[in-house]
């Protein structure tokens, strides 16, 4: 019997350990708009002064460019230290925010054309940020962009 009765116990804490868990609270739509306004002037605060641009679109998304000649060197895909640090505010920025993501991240060669090139430079910067802890999942495939600036957007996950 007290086998019985210890069998029945393992076997009701096993239950609950394997019992679904969710990772975060549901957060509402507007609590999500306004959570965004608040991360457009936490990084805009970090880059006031610079030639990084911080907006937000009418559809509530955070827009953030970063002019081409800070992120990459001619003919050259790696990251440069300015854009580095751009992507790893915007990555603490995601982290902190679960139900964000990222669905544009576009990257220009060094032309006005698009190239094999700015495919090759989104890619590093999408790398970039899943180096910093930003899961893929969240993230949107690297994009060429015939615009002279690295371009993200970070919009609330649809619920």
């Amino acid at each position: 019997m007290r086998l019985l009765s210890a069998a029945a116990v393992v076997l009701a804490l096993c239950g609950c350990a394997t019992a679904p868990q969710p990772a975060t609270p549901p957060v509402s739509a507007e609590r999500r708009a306004s959570a965004l306004a608040v991360e457009r002037k936490w990084l805009q605060s970090w880059f006031d002064g610079t030639p990084v641009l911080i907006g937000q679109r009418n559809d509530g998304a955070v827009s953030v460019d970063v002019p081409r000649e800070f992120c990459f060197d001619a003919g050259r895909s790696i990251v440069k230290a300015p854009l580095a640090a751009v992507l790893d505010k915007v990555a603490e920025s995601l982290r902190r925010n679960g139900w964000a993501r990222l669905p544009l991240v576009a990257a220009p060669a060094d032309a006005a054309a698009t190239s094999p090139l700015a495919q090759q430079r989104a890619t590093q910067v999408r790398k970039h940020l899943i180096s910093r802890g930003v899961p893929a999942a969240r993230l949107g495939n690297p994009t060429a962009t015939t615009a002279a600036a690295v371009q993200l957007r970070i919009e609330a996950a649809s619920p």
